[in-house]
């Protein structure tokens, strides 16, 4: 009981508690039986979750090592199988029924790959200067990556990338070379949105690359990647139909279209500004109250919580958020096994880009996304996926010296 970090333990519950609450809130207006409600639902899914992630505290740790592969294998075979056979939900994600449970294999996937990640990248270092360090966890990324990206799911694609990025730099790579690394995907974005960005992008990038002295090869190579991405980016931008065009500059300015791709961002905004700086009370509010705010208890959650509680609510959600991130990232330094810090990164990265780019949208800083708010919004397999992290964070606290 002792080594239990009890402000984790504290923000965790806490959060788990407001987002019971919000969903009740956003859904308590419908006429269904109580147990079919799914405030009721998220209540069971969380007990699901808590019974998992304290089945997995008192697990030898060691254990991770010995299923990483094999869990990984059977994440991708999942992922395959979803492919033909799954149920699709509003034209994306995945979701496979066995014996009447329902369940999205992409979000288990996360788990399975950061394990097999971990595993490798604890053995082996990477380095941006030796591409062939870089095979086969770059092998290991894609094959998930776009196995939901195909669903289509972009967003849990990126949960993917945010993840390994991140273990790249816990593996060897430092803060220049991640630069590097993703410069030309940056290019691709920003040539097509912006030229002045881009063109800053690639003197950034030449300049860079000469102050930290990167081989001349190398240098070459991410320039040549960085402008041929520009120009193929503005190729593809001029060759897409008017429609799919106007699409994307509506993701970056939703006044564009207020009445349909910009719908959802505006009335999100509205409803966070109403709530003020103490918010309209629980239960109240105009947006969630009468169906202005859609997806209101799933990924538009976070604005039911500033219309209903305001700037305060806001900043006390966020502040436990913060306590949570920076306890759970604080693990590292009670271990100095490479496989469990990197596990430990990996579990704070999906749950902290998840908070990142789901509170980004809701407020019209990042487009629209499905990536659900953990702890907060409604959803099985999420919840159940967030509390299975949970578990693992907690495990590595307490048992991550005894890895071997």
């Amino acid at each position: 009981m002792k080594k239990i970090d009890w402000l984790f333990m504290t923000s965790l519950f806490a959060l788990i508690a407001i987002g019971i609450a919000l969903v009740y809130s956003a859904t308590s207006n419908t006429d269904l039986i109580w147990y079919r409600t799914e405030w009721f639902k998220q209540i069971v899914h969380f007990s699901i979750g808590i019974l998992l992630a304290v089945v997995i505290v008192f697990l030898p740790a060691r254990l991770w090592k010995n299923i990483a592969y094999f869990s990984y294998t059977l994440a991708i075979i999942a992922l395959l199988f979803v492919m033909d056979s799954g149920h699709i939900s509003k034209g994306a994600g995945r979701w496979l029924d066995i014996a009447g449970f329902r369940f999205q294999p992409s979000e288990f996937a996360k788990i399975a790959y950061l394990l097999a990640s971990s595993l490798w990248l604890s053995k082996h270092r990477v380095s941006i200067l030796y591409p062939k360090t870089l095979i086969v966890p770059g092998f290991m990324f894609i094959v998930p990556f776009l196995l939901v990206l195909k669903q289509p799911n972009l967003s849990t694609a990126l949960v993917f990338t945010a993840m390994t990025l991140v273990q790249f730099y816990w593996a060897g790579f430092r803060f220049v070379d991640l630069f590097l690394f993703i410069s030309p995907v940056v290019s691709v974005i920003l040539s097509a949105t912006s030229a002045l960005y881009w063109n800053i992008l690639i003197i950034c990038v030449f300049f860079v690359s000469i102050k930290f002295k990167f081989p001349i090869w190398l240098i070459v190579l991410v320039m040549m990647l960085d402008v041929g991405g520009g120009f193929v980016s503005k190729m593809m931008w001029n060759s897409i139909e008017d429609h799919q065009r106007s699409r994307i500059l509506t993701f970056l300015d939703p006044m564009r279209d207020p009445k349909g791709e910009g719908y959802q961002v505006i009335q999100s905004q509205v409803a966070i500004g109403s709530g003020g700086i103490f918010g309209k009370g629980f239960g109240e509010g105009s947006q969630t109250n009468l169906a202005f705010l859609p997806e209101k208890h799933t990924d538009f959650i976070f604005s039911v919580l500033g219309e209903q509680f305001g700037f305060f609510g806001v900043f006390i959600v966020l502040i436990l958020f913060c306590i949570l991130f920076l306890r759970g990232i604080m693990i590292c330094r009670l271990h100095t096994d490479s496989f469990v810090n990197l596990v430990v990164s990996g579990a704070c990265t999906i749950l902290f880009f998840h908070t990142l780019v789901n509170v980004a949208m809701t407020i019209g800083f990042m487009p629209v996304t499905g990536l659900p708010l953990p702890f907060l919004s409604y959803g099985g397999s999420f919840v159940i996926t967030c509390m299975i992290l949970i578990g693992l964070l907690i495990n590595m606290r307490l048992k991550g010296g005894n890895i071997y």
